[in-house]
């Protein structure tokens, strides 16, 4: 992968992972489960951490500096497609999970493929940490929805 390919991919998901943190804090406003909720500002956190770790991925330096980052990126045109703004609006606790667990399916699957165009070996075994990591984000959504939302099975 060339610098400038790189420098757009990692650029893409900073900006993907700040996305995802700020859906976490505006949905969880919607959770009324108590280990959900925990999950989401958990998860809000994690996401902020994930972004950090792409920031130290970048090859140059001619972004701003994180704290500035985290105030702008969000901002710009959405990279996940999940995330309608619109949509966080209208949400309700199980629209919130199913939300979530779409947005990290989708951001598992974009770190897939940037593992497969990078050849750096500290950038890969960033991005494997990454998507070991969100795929356990998956799961911990995956597990709050069954929890709430699996109706009883008859025995």
């Amino acid at each position: 992968m060339e610098d400038a390919e790189l420098k757009q991919t990692v650029l893409k998901m900073l900006q993907a992972e700040l996305e995802a943190m700020n859906f976490y804090q505006q949905a969880s406003c919607y959770i009324k489960d108590h280990g959900a909720l925990y999950h989401f500002n958990l998860l809000a956190e994690e996401e902020l951490e994930h972004a950090r770790l792409f920031y130290t991925l970048y090859p140059d330096n001619d972004l701003a500096d994180f704290d500035e980052l985290i105030k702008v990126l969000p901002n710009q045109k959405a990279t996940l497609s999940t995330i309608d703004p619109q949509l966080l609006g209208r949400l309700n606790e199980r629209a919130a999970l199913q939300l979530a667990i779409k947005m990290e399916e989708e951001v598992a699957q974009s770190l897939r493929l940037m593992l497969q165009k990078v050849s750096s070996p500290a950038a890969k075994a960033a991005i494997e940490e990454n998507l070991d990591s969100t795929l356990g984000h998956l799961e911990l959504v995956q597990e709050d929805y069954r929890r709430i939302f699996a109706s009883p099975t008859s025995e």
